[in-house]
């Protein structure tokens, strides 16, 4: 018996409970696969599934995550395996999560459809100020001596946002004219190219959003507070999440893993940068995160 996959049925491997929830709220058919003993008999199940939607598995056995996993794709239709790596690596050796992901990225490949990608960071400042979604000050320069120029202008501080010779995109907060200077020095050593991107400095309290996109429907499993923010009451919540699944949605992002920044502010909650942390972990080049000399490279302000 041939059985027809279904979109909305997917199998959540190893979720946080945010991920569990955003899937479950949006109405997606799901079968859960974690830990062995994940659930203790006698617990309640997560978000009320019932216990033969529970499946256990034994991380450290790659194959026999591989062929339990196939298994239940194959016998109840599913659409997705869907999996965030920030929960799989939470709880686990390193080496047992790589392993995981090895096997989880075969199965959740689609080699029929393009993988889902980002624009860059000067389209989606374009995306989000044309449409008024999180509306930015920002200009764009065509040169080192042209950014230096709108900076002051500004005036700072600023961000200014430019990609390397190899394409990896970098994030300077630019605080004085001495900062200024070091970044401009930096960027013609490593080679940036036009566009630049200048931005006003965002401040509020900062928050990291983390969205799992499938078939276009975007799940935000995790609203995280950094730094010293306090967590945000349900409204605020709801907010982020509808601003968020607007740059995803004019973006046309249909399906992988995002991760959103978020200032919440005096102006309310803007968005200071969007990225796809999968893609920077399997060394794509387009964004890394690290310091060298006071300046960030990546997307963290």
């Amino acid at each position: 018996m041939i059985i027809r996959q279904a979109a909305e049925r997917v199998v959540l491997v190893r979720p946080g409970p945010g991920l569990l929830d955003a899937a479950v709220v949006a109405g997606l058919d799901v079968w859960v696969v974690s830990d062995t003993g994940a659930w203790p008999p006698g617990t309640e199940p997560p978000s009320g599934l019932p216990p033969q939607r529970l499946l256990r598995a034994d991380f450290d056995d790659p194959a026999a995550l591989r062929s339990l996993l196939t298994r239940t794709v194959a016998e109840h239709g599913i659409g997705h395996v869907l999996y965030l790596a920030g929960d799989l690596e939470r709880g686990l050796a390193s080496g047992v999560s790589a392993a995981a992901e090895d096997v989880l990225r075969d199965l959740s490949a689609d080699p029929g459809r393009p993988a889902g990608r980002l624009p860059d960071a000067v389209t989606v400042r374009r995306i989000l100020n044309q449409s008024r979604t999180s509306a930015v000050r920002a200009e764009e320069a065509g040169s080192v001596a042209e950014a230096c120029a709108l900076a002051e202008d500004f005036p700072l501080p600023v961000v200014i946002k430019s990609a390397d010779k190899s394409g990896c995109w970098w994030t300077v907060p630019v605080h004085d004219r001495s900062g200024l200077d070091q970044w401009a020095e930096q960027a013609v050593t490593a080679r940036h190219s036009a566009p630049y991107l200048v931005e006003e400095l965002l401040t509020g309290a900062r928050f990291r959003v983390d969205t799992l996109t499938v078939d276009g429907m975007h799940l935000v499993a995790a609203i995280t507070p950094e730094g010293n923010a306090a967590p945000l009451p349900d409204r605020e919540q709801a907010g982020i999440r509808a601003t968020v699944r607007a740059l995803l949605d004019l973006a046309g992002y249909e399906r992988g893993t995002t991760r959103t920044d978020v200032l919440v502010g005096a102006r309310g909650s803007r968005i200071a940068a969007a990225t796809e942390p999968d893609r920077e972990r399997h060394g794509n080049g387009r964004s890394r995160a690290s310091v060298t000399s006071g300046i960030e490279r990546g997307t963290d302000r």
